[in-house]
């Protein structure tokens, strides 16, 4: 069938055609028969592509590449028409465009409207215009080819350009492996390689596996020629020409061409033989390498041994003209074309020259502009202008000469000529850049950058936001002077962002952030921002210093440590250097603060034995000190000053303060006497060498030798503040409060400076005399000078505002200090203690909110939220601020609150119970500037029933003996129900009450209570004064009718006074110890009297936010006079032994669950001893007691209770909580139980509280049950 029949079968069939592949055959054969027609392309067989289309035909007739393959093959052969009438109705019937479909519709362009393009391509490669050839077939075939001479010719073309000589090596490769063995693009992979290596081996094995086949014989010779060409002459290139000779034996091109090899490596040879070549050799290549420097010697020496050698005077003036020597360069070119025969180099070399002439004109032009001789600078530019050379150079020039003369505009103008004539001249632009540059202003500044095109931008971009961020820096530094650190640190915020790079923009961040206090976020941004750009430099030792600021030597040596070495400069090596140094000693420092003196010394003496510079000596001389061990530090120190006087007054004068300090007269007199500031010394030298005077004669001098002394210094150094501040500091130790005043007076009409130490003195002089006006005047100008710097004595100043007379006068400056450090917090709560102490409430609530929130303002909510924890990890001022926040709270809350009490107690002895319930009611509210209060409590209370029939019990109830079993009733059940009344009136100091005790009982009475307390030093202590009812019985608290003859007795009361003393400082450790004289008094009880004293420690084993657990020791002693403890007649009914000794020891544990919920498990162990005497039945009535010893016959009664001594181990059991249901109502409950050998009490409580202002803050532990009056 022959190859057009085959067509006319396949288009019949073209109705069915799909772009899926058919699976009937095997794909693998049709790929094969369609590489044999590309490689039959390739090779301009027509035989292998004719045969292999009609195999394709047979075996696929349908198939989507079988059709492609028949229009390409029409297409190829001049069948246009008939191949676009197929690819029609390709293109219409498929869906989707395949890949052969798109090389046709190609192919059938370049034949039709590309045509042209396709010629046009071709011959502006032919005339070397390789570039635009390219675009030319990326628009038309964009990476799609429909055969592979286009792909190849296309690549060849990139293959001129030496930048694209990797990218068309990979394009060679990817056709390699897609036309294995194929000739046409083996040969032209072999040419691309030799272009960058003319002896590579692939490349030259290629061309001796082709070299010897018809097709491509002249063309692989062509290459091998231009290859040989491209070798260096010398024998190995003889030995390429060998094996060239193998495949052309008899080729006359190859034998001119090794003819002429060989006579240029005869004359190669004889000129390597001389050492002066040789040199010019080596000398040429470091040239080529740009190391410069390293090339002078040896080009200079190959000019002596040759001294007629163009080649080497070229390369001497190509040297000189890179290292900017324009004179020399010159010279060297000049001399080069009297030794140069050949006509285009003598040329080159005069145009070489003329532009070493040029560049030296414009140098000196430069140099003159530098030295402001502007006319030499303007005749050097029209020397320069006269060349020809470049004349946006000299224009260029032109304008910077004008700048230089202050002729700005006409500057701009100049320079801009020159962009319009070359856009991107860096003279020009950067000359533009310093014009905008005057006027300090970054919108100006950005204007100018924002209308230069995106190329300008580019080369202008680094100095631009170089010079825009040092306008950001500059005002942010002048904020932060003024105080304002806010609005600096939105500045240089907007700053980062437009100069992200700019390192030293973050290192004044990180200090606007410190000064803040916020360290961790400065930290944080150095952080961030070398996590983006890690290897730069300049970043890294911006970072370096800002930790060195922080004394975190080691951070800053591992941030220099990711500095490339090559950009290690002198700075960065010398602040390594010095860190490694303040690290060591910081090492010795932790030693010191660890109190491990020995491994101080150790680390300390291995230092000193290196081989140390005296500036080192000194530093290490300081560390010595540190550590106690100033004999050798000052020896050091002497050594260091001794080797090199030269070293910073700062060392000299610190050795004269040590020398003052070791008090040794005579070496310290004649250190003051001989030691002389240099006259270099700076202001900030003299002012601490004038205040090292100060304390010399301070220390050496008293009073008016003092002020003669410090006068004759101030004569001298008659600027230095430090003196005045000396000698006004001395009268007032003298008390001439006026003579202080006048010279005060005299230096400020002077319009000297006063420090303000010295207005804070004056301040205080003026009051001490009785005007305070003029006192507040001179503290205002005192903190006027003061700094946010002087953080330290703005604090001071805030404390002496405490001793003005005046309230408005002392909050007045409060307010001015605060204004001028508004982010200090700590001056801040300073602030508010003065207020407090001024009685001003409101104000101290505000600043010390603001303490805790500087930038907003906290609603009460918010506010109280706040105050839930008191973190210890916070600062001192803050946690101070919280505690204020809540005694005020405390003292402006009002609440009620309401408790059900359940009590009883057993004596196991005497088998007497003692049972109470009380409904416990208080009302606490603000009163005066403390708070008021009232106590109601409904009590009910009750004991065992009593019989007169039976001879025990009977017989000890009143006068029971001495009717018992003849009493009028059989038995006597005591109960008694009342309501007693308190109120009162309490402040941090004081507590003050009255009230009575329950009206409804037997016997009512007024008592009454006076408390102060207060702190001494590191102890607390209170003294109190009161009466109080005895609760232990029903006798003692409400009485009892006697029931023989009907009256009452009972009723005691304990009238005394108490002392305490304690010492709990927050820390592990407490104790606490009292002391009291107790009167006893009742309605027919026998008078007593009590003393006691009580002490104990406590340890807390843990302690923080969540859960506090405490153990104590306790030892405790107390005596009465007489022993009333028992019930009848004349007795109290309150337990009184005459000697009791008793040890314990308390374990306390106190959580919380959350911020609602606190709870308290109390649990203890106790021994204890004690001793009662023996007492009448009628203690206070000897004619009872005689008849009492008349009717023991007939009672069987012995009216007397026996002595006892006793001892006994007793436990403990308590539990406590309290729940915030709502930040208005809590509920809480008590409970205790006691054990002992003949006592079992048993106490609890239920109460519930609402508070009228809501609480928010975390409830503080333990739980605060109610305390009925009675007991407080």
């Amino acid at each position: 069938m022959s190859l057009r029949l085959a067509l006319a079968c396949t288009l019949a069939l073209s109705a069915n055609l799909n772009a899926e592949t058919i699976n009937d055959i095997d794909t693998r054969s049709v790929d094969w028969l369609l590489s044999q027609i590309s490689i039959g392309e390739a090779q301009q067989n027509k035989k292998l592509v004719e045969d292999s289309l009609q195999k394709l035909v047979a075996i696929a007739p349908t198939r989507i590449e079988t059709q492609c393959a028949l229009a390409h093959y029409d297409f190829t052969n001049g069948n246009t028409d008939q191949a676009n009438l197929l690819l029609s109705k390709l293109d219409n019937q498929l869906m989707q465009q395949t890949p052969c479909v798109k090389k046709l519709k190609i192919m059938s362009s370049i034949q039709g409207k590309d045509k042209a393009a396709i010629q046009e391509a071709k011959l502006l490669a032919r005339a070397g215009r390789y570039d635009q050839a390219r675009q030319i077939y990326n628009k038309i075939f964009n990476s799609v080819y429909p055969t592979l001479n286009f792909e190849l010719e296309h690549l060849s073309w990139y293959a001129q350009d030496s930048g694209q000589w990797q990218g068309v090596k990979n394009g060679y490769e990817q056709l390699l492996k897609r036309y294995d063995n194929l000739g046409q693009v083996e040969v032209a992979y072999a040419r691309h390689l030799l272009r960058r290596n003319p002896r590579d081996k692939k490349a030259m094995r290629i061309l001796g596996k082709y070299g010897s086949t018809s097709g491509f014989s002249d063309e692989v010779e062509g290459i091998w020629l231009s290859a040989l060409r491209n070798m260096p002459i010398n024998s190995s290139t003889d030995e390429q020409f060998k094996q060239y000779f193998t495949l052309y034996p008899f080729s006359n091109k190859g034998e001119l061409q090794y003819q002429d090899f060989k006579k240029q490596l005869k004359a190669r040879q004889k000129l390597l033989a001389d050492p002066a070549y040789q040199l010019w050799l080596k000398g040429d290549k470091l040239l080529e390498q740009e190391r410069l420097r390293a090339a002078e010697p040896l080009l200079l020496k190959a000019l002596k041994g040759r001294p007629t050698d163009g080649a080497i005077m070229n390369s001497l003036g190509i040297l000189y003209l890179q290292l900017g020597d324009h004179e020399k360069a010159y010279n060297y070119f000049t001399r080069a074309q009297k030794y140069t025969p050949d006509f285009a180099q003598r040329n080159t070399l005069k145009s070489m020259a003329k532009t070493a002439k040029f560049w030296l004109y414009v140098r000196q032009a430069r140099d003159a502009i530098d030295s402001s001789e502007f006319r030499v600078a303007k005749l050097k530019l029209d020397l320069a202008a006269a060349l020809e050379e470049e004349p946006n150079t000299v224009l260029a020039n032109r304008g910077t000469l004008q700048f230089a003369q202050g002729q700005y505009s006409q500057a701009a103008l100049t320079y801009q000529v020159v962009l319009k004539n070359e856009p991107l001249n860096e003279s020009a632009l950067f000359g533009l850049l310093e014009i905008a540059e005057l006027e300090q202003n970054e919108k100006t500044l950005t204007s100018f950058f924002n209308h230069l095109s995106f190329s300008q931008k580019e080369v202008l971009r680094d100095s631009y936001l170089t010079s825009l961020s040092g306008l950001y820096r500059t005002k942010a530094t002048n904020l932060a002077q003024a105080g304002d650190l806010d609005e600096a640190e939105k500045t240089l915020v907007e700053a980062i962002k437009v100069t992200p790079q700019e390192p030293w923009l973050y290192y004044d961040l990180a200090f606007i952030y410190q000064q803040k206090g916020l360290t961790d976020k400065a930290r944080s941004l150095f952080n961030n921002v070398l996590w983006q750009f890690p290897l730069n430099s300049q970043l890294r030792y911006s970072h370096a210093l800002f930790l060195r600021s922080l004394s975190d030597y080691q951070g800053a040596l591992a941030t220099l440590q990711y500095i490339p070495f090559k950009l290690r400069d002198a700075d960065i090596v010398a602040l390594e250097q010095q860190l490694q140094l303040n690290e060591s000693l910081a090492q010795s420092e932790r030693f010191i603060n660890t109190e491990n003196k020995a491994a101080a010394i150790y680390h300390l003496s291995a230092l000193e034995a290196q081989n140390l510079t005296p500036a080192m000596k000194v530093e290490l001389a300081r560390s010595w000190f540190s550590i106690d061990e100033q004999k050798h530090a000052l020896n050091l120190m002497n050594e260091g000053l001794v080797a090199d006087p030269s070293l910073s007054p700062y060392w000299h004068m610190l050795y004269g303060e040590w020398l003052l300090a070791q008090g040794n007269n005579g070496a310290t007199t004649e250190w003051f006497n001989n030691y002389r500031l240099p006259e270099s010394a700076s202001e900030s030298d003299i002012n601490q060498y004038v205040q090292l005077q100060n304390a010399y004669y301070t220390e050496y001098y008293s009073a008016s030798d003092l002020i003669a002394k410090l006068n004759q210094l101030d004569q001298k150094y008659s600027s230095s503040p430090a003196t005045t501040t000396a000698l006004i500091n001395a009268n007032l130790a003298l008390d001439q409060n006026q003579s202080a005043i006048i010279l005060y007076e005299q230096k400020v009409k002077n319009k000297q400076l006063i420090e303000p130490q010295a207005l804070m003195a004056i301040s205080k002089a003026y009051r001490a005399l009785g005007d305070d006006f003029q006192a507040k005047e001179v503290a205002l100008e005192a903190i006027e000078q003061s700094t946010t710097q002087e953080s330290y004595f703005q604090r001071q100043i805030m404390e002496s505002l405490n001793d003005f007379n005046y309230a408005g006068d002392a909050l007045y400056l409060a307010q001015q200090l605060i204004q001028k450090s508004p982010n200090d917090l700590e001056l801040r709560y300073l602030g508010a203690q003065v207020a407090t102490n001024f009685n001003e409430t409101e104000q101290a609530q505000t600043w010390y909110a603001q303490t805790l929130s500087p930038n907003r303002q906290l609603n009460e909510k918010e506010l109280y939220t706040s105050l839930a924890r008191i973190d210890e990890n916070d600062e001192w001022y803050i946690n101070g601020a919280k505690r204020e926040l809540l005694n005020q709270q405390n003292k402006n809350q009002a609440y009620i609150a309401v408790g059900v009490n359940f009590s009883g107690q057993v004596s196991t002895e005497s088998e007497a119970t003692l049972g109470a319930g009380l409904v416990p009611i208080e009302a606490y509210f603000p009163l005066w500037q403390g708070q008021g209060f009232v106590k109601i409590d409904p009590t009910t209370i009750s004991a065992q029933t009593t019989r007169f029939d039976e001879q025990f019990a009977g017989s000890r109830y009143g006068q029971g003996a001495l009717c018992i079993f003849t009493c009028g009733i059989d038995e006597v059940s005591p109960e008694q129900d009342g309501v007693d009344i308190g109120i009162g009136w309490q402040n941090e100091n004081w507590r003050v009450d009255v009230g009575t005790t329950p009206l409804g009982f037997l016997i009512e009475d007024i008592v009454w209570g006076v408390n102060y307390s207060d702190n001494f030093g590191d102890f607390g202590y209170s003294l109190e004064l009161e009466k109080r009812p005895v609760t232990s019985s029903v006798l003692a608290y409400a009485g009892l009718e006697d029931v023989n003859t009907g009256e009452i007795w009972g009723g005691v009361r304990s009238t005394g006074l108490t002392a305490n003393v304690s010492h709990d400082l927050g820390g592990d450790w407490g104790f606490w110890s009292s002391a009291d004289f107790t009167l006893y008094k009742g309605q027919n009880v026998k008078d007593n009297q009590r003393y006691r004293l009580m002490g104990g420690t406590y340890y807390r084993v843990m302690s923080n936010q969540e859960r506090e657990f405490t153990v104590g020791a306790s030892i405790l002693h107390w005596a009465y006079k007489f022993n009333l403890s028992e019930e009848t007649w004349g007795h109290g009914g309150y337990y009184s032994p005459q000697n009791y000794i008793g040890l314990s020891i308390p374990l306390t544990y106190d959580a919380r669950w959350g911020d609602d919920f606190v709870y308290r498990v109390k649990t203890g162990v106790s021994y204890s001893q004690t001793k009662t005497q023996a007492i009448d039945f009628f203690p206070n009535d000897s004619d009872l007691q005689a008849e009492a010893f008349i009717r023991q016959l007939e009672t069987g009664v012995d009216p007397a209770f026996d002595s006892d001594t006793s001892a006994g181990v007793s436990y403990n059991l308590e539990g406590s909580f309290e729940y915030r249901i709502t930040p208005h109502w809590f509920f809480g409950g008590y409970l205790a139980i006691d054990r002992s050998d003949f006592y079992e009490p048993n106490f609890g409580q239920l109460y519930i509280r609402y508070y009228f202002n809501p609480v928010y803050g975390t409830l503080e532990f333990p739980g605060t049950p109610i305390v009925p009056y009675a007991e407080f």
